[in-house]
């Protein structure tokens, strides 16, 4: 082995001493930077992290937070805007475009809400809609004598086992019912329907107060009865004094003649009352004109000449009115009914008496104060609460065979409420009686 190749040798194992040596170097060069990147990324990702959630979070939350205050609250935030973030703003656009067909629709359902609502609170029956646990669920403020206000479930929101029976009724044979009860504790009438909604399992409660209506029913069968009672009774007296008459001897056809067109005048003044108060009852026209006091005097004074001539009644006035010229402003026609009603049950229900009348008037800023006083029967307590019904008189009426209708206070009655006044009457039997009544002017 010579030198040269020794030599050779010797500097390929030096060379490769230094290759290692710098692959080493490279090495840990290459390890320090890793690990510098790696604790950069670490810390960037730690400074993006710390970024997001105290700043970008925060203002997606914010921006978020605003999303949904215009949601909640239903505002147009048409000047807000979202233009330097696209994301955000983009679903932004598409949020107010949903949310403003949203409020269309909110508003439309609230308006038909709020017309249902009226339309259920305005029927004049109360309405009960309850569900499947027969809770309520939709109620009106109708009858609150028959319902507690503030309990959902039926057992407790109906106060009468009478309603509660129907509705039971109804829930266990799964179908609708109708009913006409009476409820002892309000005394009164009333009409009940269940409706079963089969689609949704509900019920629908109804409850109508009848009393009135059955009441009508009642007056009218009574006005049938009695005008066929006051009508019978002339007519069988005209037929049997016409027959009497046929072999009446010369003194007594005088006066069954007389009888005959007593009975007859009666026939008439029941007919002119049920036409006047059928008239009443159709007209709500008030006819407000300026009548001299003069005027009014002399026409019932006319339409009662024959009453106070036969009794030699005597009519007194007291009048207090602010037109010097004497002259009331009032509907003559229907004030002129009144009075003559009253004088003339004040000449019919005398006694043996000769009547005396006193009729006040009194004017003052709105209205007028009538007063008819006289010194007839008078009338008992327990009769004073009933003169003004249809057909209503007293038994010392009913047995004077005098020829009242019992129609004319119940005439008077209608017609000062026509007129917006109220009537009342102070009587003491044997003392006399005074009907005191106003109208408007």
């Amino acid at each position: 082995m010579n030198i040269s190749y020794l030599s050779y040798l010797y500097t390929d194992d030096l060379t490769t001493i230094e290759n290692f040596k710098n692959y080493i170097e490279v090495k840990n060069i290459v390890k320090i930077v890793l690990i510098s990147e790696i604790i950069f990324f670490i810390l960037l990702n730690l400074i993006i992290h710390f970024f997001y959630r105290n700043y970008l979070k925060k203002d997606i939350y914010k921006k978020l937070e605003i999303i949904e205050k215009y949601l909640k609250d239903g505002k147009e935030l048409k000047s807000f805007s979202f233009e330097k973030d696209f994301l955000i703003g983009n679903l932004w656009e598409i949020i107010k475009k949903w949310q403003d067909e949203n409020l269309k629709n909110i508003s439309k359902l609230n308006s038909e809400k709020r017309v249902l609502k009226q339309i259920i609170n305005s029927v004049d029956t109360a309405l009960y809609l309850f569900d499947e646990n027969l809770d309520v669920i939709v109620r009106n403020e109708r009858l609150p004598c028959l319902f507690e206000k503030e309990k959902e479930h039926y057992i407790e929101a109906i106060k009468d086992i009478e309603i509660i029976d129907v509705l039971k009724r109804s829930i266990e044979e799964k179908k609708g019912r109708n009913a006409d009860i009476y409820i002892p504790r309000v005394k009164r009438y009333f009409r009940v329907k269940v409706r079963y909604i089969k689609e949704d399992n509900r019920y629908l409660l109804t409850v109508k107060d009848t009393t009135q209506t059955r009441g009508m029913i009642e007056v009218q069968k009574t006005f049938i009865s009695n005008v066929s009672h006051e009508l019978k009774t002339p007519l069988t007296n005209i037929k049997g004094y016409m027959i009497a008459l046929e072999d009446a001897p010369e003194p007594l056809r005088q006066q069954f003649i007389k009888t005959v067109n007593g009975n007859i005048d009666k026939l008439e003044n029941i007919i002119v009352d049920f036409l006047n108060i059928t008239k009443i009852e159709k007209s709500n026209l008030i006819n407000i004109e300026k009548v001299s006091l003069e005027k009014l005097k002399q026409e019932l004074e006319i339409s009662l000449r024959e009453r106070i001539k036969n009794s030699q009644a005597n009519i007194s006035y007291n009048v207090t009115l602010m037109d010097k010229s004497k002259n009331l402003k009032l509907d003559f026609e229907k004030v002129l009914i009144i009075l003559k009603n009253l004088v003339e049950n004040a000449i019919i229900y005398r006694g043996t008496r000769i009547p005396e009348i006193e009729i006040s008037i009194i004017e003052t800023r709105g209205m007028y104060k009538f007063g008819v006083k006289d010194n007839g029967i008078g009338i008992n307590p327990d009769d004073l609460s009933k003169v003004f019904e249809r057909f209503y008189r007293v038994d010392k009426a009913r047995t004077s065979n005098k020829a009242g209708t019992g129609l004319g206070l119940a005439i008077v009655k209608e017609l000062v409420e026509k007129l917006g006044g109220k009537i009342e009457v102070l009587s003491k039997e044997g003392k006399g009686s005074i009907f005191i009544f106003t109208i408007l002017k």
